[in-house]
């Protein structure tokens, strides 16, 4: 007799939560967010240093890439 837990929901499928593997859409995700932390984390070293301008608008131009791309990403998948 198979085990039911009523405080688990099973998928409409029977599978118990297995995944068929990594889509591309996954290590897209993971990319965007290292490079979101990677940027965030270069834009606060590059002001606490004595850099020019062009360090700033670059890092903070790949922050609000990085963020704006997430966003969209998000949203759209919520349809």
């Amino acid at each position: 007799m198979a085990h039911t837990d009523p405080y688990r929901p099973v998928p409409a499928d029977g599978r118990d939560g297995a995944q068929d593997g990594i889509s591309p859409a996954d290590v897209v995700g993971v990319l965007l967010r290292v490079a979101l932390v990677i940027s965030v984390i270069g834009n606060m070293v590059v002001s606490y240093g004595a850099a020019g301008s062009r360090a700033h608008l670059a890092f903070g131009g790949v922050t609000a890439v990085c963020v704006m791309v997430l966003v969209v990403r998000r949203l759209r998948s919520r349809r």
